[in-house]
């Protein structure tokens, strides 16, 4: 069945992950033969429309603030002149922009699907008053009673986009009793699990690549404290380098907080490890053998399965819940448990290190099972949704 698809984003084009996703979901949609258009609030880089998305699809903007008679308007006369009849919200929250889209579908035969791409019982304002509690040892009244309000309208939030759309996706299956306990939903028939696609272009020859693993560790992503705890990687390391000089640590990516991590690295005097700055992760996906994540929390981070699809055995924290659907502890790759304690995560990688075995087959097998996440699978798995949901009167 064929289907005049609408995607909705805040900022588009752009380099974020969200994005990147949706332009390849749109490609795909668009060369299978549907009509896809997209509208977004903010247009930062329009170098990339030529350079990535498919010629095929519509580009529309809306304006600051999100909801107002005038993009209600604007997004409406885009739906019937379209002749829409799915509109993919990519933006769960705020509330604000689910209202938007239920006021200008309202009466028209157009369903909505909104899609939540983090943890549904989290967020990054919840998250850092957490962690500000966190350094201030648990004292402050004030930042208690400021993290009850976030997480209440959160709640409510969350609730009303529920309520005002037709199918509400979450990235992982065990998103979904965490949202529906989140927001307080005992019958939650409209929530459904499906993953992002790999978003990285497929290895081109996996025997090759497996056989050209270097002695590399690698952490791709961007470098901040509140989330990612880059400044783990430095501990970590310093007592993997004792047992394994001939390894390297490769840091790709960039962020607010890599002045203080490359000053921790002068400060401990730490060989063998780089920190290379934004960069094209798929050279480092071609040649390291092991993908660390030391997240305080994660949705669900891509760069696990695009690692993994190149051979990378991930050992990662296991800070969210997504982690656990896809990885199967052991087998395609390791789960270090919380709270964080370094010298256990330091002995998973050490692990890995001195059996060859061990690392040959978990490679193999985080390859194999990293088909699940492929863009054909993931697509097909759409086209299923939007049938499903249109045939629902």
């Amino acid at each position: 069945m064929k289907h005049n698809i609408l995607f909705l984003m805040g900022v588009y084009p752009s380099y974020g992950g969200v994005a990147k996703v949706s332009t390849i979901l749109a490609n795909a949609f668009a060369e299978s033969g549907h009509s896809v258009s997209i509208v977004s609030f903010e247009q930062p880089h329009p170098e990339l429309i030529d350079k990535e998305l498919n010629h095929e699809v519509g580009l529309y903007k809306l304006s600051y603030p999100v909801f107002g008679k005038r993009n209600i308007q604007k997004l409406r006369a885009i739906i019937v002149k379209q002749k829409i009849d799915i509109l993919i919200n990519q933006w769960a929250v705020p509330f604000y922009v689910a209202r938007l889209c239920y006021k200008a579908t309202k009466g028209l035969n157009c369903k909505v699907v909104t899609v939540h791409h983090n943890d549904p019982s989290t967020n990054a304002r919840i998250k850092g008053i957490e962690i500000d509690i966190e350094r201030k040892a648990g004292v402050s009244t004030f930042l208690h009673l400021k993290l009850s309000l976030v997480r209440f309208f959160s709640r409510l939030s969350l609730r009303y986009t529920y309520k005002k759309c037709d199918r509400y996706v979450v990235l992982s299956p065990s998103f979904i009793p965490i949202a529906a306990r989140y927001m307080g939903i005992h019958h939650p028939h409209k929530i459904l699990a499906l993953p992002n696609p790999v978003t990285i272009d497929p290895c081109c020859d996996i025997d090759k690549t497996m056989s050209n693993k270097g002695k590399e560790i690698i952490w791709v992503g961007r470098i901040e404290y509140n989330q990612k705890r880059t400044f783990r990687l430095i501990d970590i390391w310093q007592k993997l380098y004792l047992m394994h000089p001939d390894w390297h640590l490769t840091i790709v990516g960039d962020g607010p907080d890599r002045q203080d991590l490359q000053n921790r690295i002068v400060e401990t005097k730490l060989p063998n490890i780089e920190i290379t700055g934004f960069r094209d992760p798929v050279e480092y996906y071609e040649r390291a053998s092991i993908l660390i994540l030391v997240s305080e929390y994660e949705g669900f981070p891509l760069v696990t399965i695009e690692s993994m699809s190149y051979g990378v055995v991930p050992v990662v924290l296991g800070s969210y819940a997504a982690c656990y659907d896809i990885i199967e502890n052991g087998k395609n790759g390791f789960i270090v448990p919380t709270p964080f304690r370094t010298q256990m995560f330091a002995d998973v990688v050490d692990r890995l290190i001195c059996n060859e075995t061990l690392l040959k087959r978990t490679s193999e097998e985080a390859y194999n099972s990293s088909e699940n996440f492929s863009r054909k699978k993931i697509v097909e798995k759409w086209n299923q949704l939007m049938d499903e949901v249109t045939c629902n009167k």
